[in-house]
């Protein structure tokens, strides 16, 4: 029996605070020409917003999509474990958790 999933995809992050984060996670065959992207850090405790992590879809008709942190950033990222999560706007709004995980943060 085969299986559909709407689920979204699992990926853990880990970074050390003051030092930049920038990456690229490849999401072919998805196109994601027209999409919109977003990604944020939230408290695993109460779901409270943490940091708006920087996004962008670099490579649309690839499926390439751009995430970046600067050492600003990172910096005030107390040591700790947090959650994280990528979400996509399709044209017509329809929204998407593409993917999501934990962020581990070490001094």
């Amino acid at each position: 029996m085969s299986t559909y999933t709407q689920l979204p995809g699992s990926l853990g992050l880990s970074l050390r605070r003051g030092d930049e984060l920038g990456t690229t996670i490849d999401f072919n065959p998805t196109t994601l020409t027209g999409y919109t992207v977003t990604a944020v850090i939230t408290s695993l405790v109460t779901g409270e917003l943490v940091e708006t992590i920087s996004t962008s879809v670099s490579d649309g008709p690839n499926g390439v999509v751009s995430l970046a942190l600067t050492e600003t950033q990172t910096a005030a990222l107390p040591v700790g474990t947090y959650g994280w999560r990528l979400e996509w706007d399709a044209p017509g709004n329809v929204k998407r958790t593409a993917l999501q995980g934990t962020v581990e943060v070490v001094g």
